[in-house]
């Protein structure tokens, strides 16, 4: 974790997962949740910002990498790379609610408002 005012780390979040690959990262609008899109563990790791700690991981499609939530923080959309797909995350449940199909290998995912 970082103080981007600072420009120091002021902390580290261990995820434990086997070979995680942690690519893509979403802060949720109310600034206490963290999400992590683990490539290698087919994953988002959701980490409470204040106690540094995973609270819980959600599994998603293959090779998540990209993540984004919306302004009112209550979906988190995530692109799976190798499943051609983008999951989508009740932040209250922490449940994939929905799977989009999109085609060839999204790696990011853009939210208008």
């Amino acid at each position: 974790m970082i103080d981007a005012r600072a420009n120091q780390v002021i902390g580290t979040v261990k995820i434990d997962r086997p070979d995680p690959k942690p690519k893509g990262i979403a802060i949720h609008p109310g600034g206490r949740w963290a999400y992590v899109a683990n490539g290698g563990s087919n994953d988002v790791a959701v980490i409470d910002i204040e106690s540094k700690q995973v609270t819980t991981y959600v599994p998603v499609g293959k090779r998540p990498w990209g993540l984004a939530v919306t302004a009112d923080g209550r979906k988190l959309y995530v692109a799976n790379g190798v499943s051609d797909s983008v999951s989508v995350i009740d932040t209250a449940t922490l449940k994939v609610i929905g799977t989009i199909p999109v085609g060839s290998r999204p790696w990011g995912v853009a939210i208008s408002r």
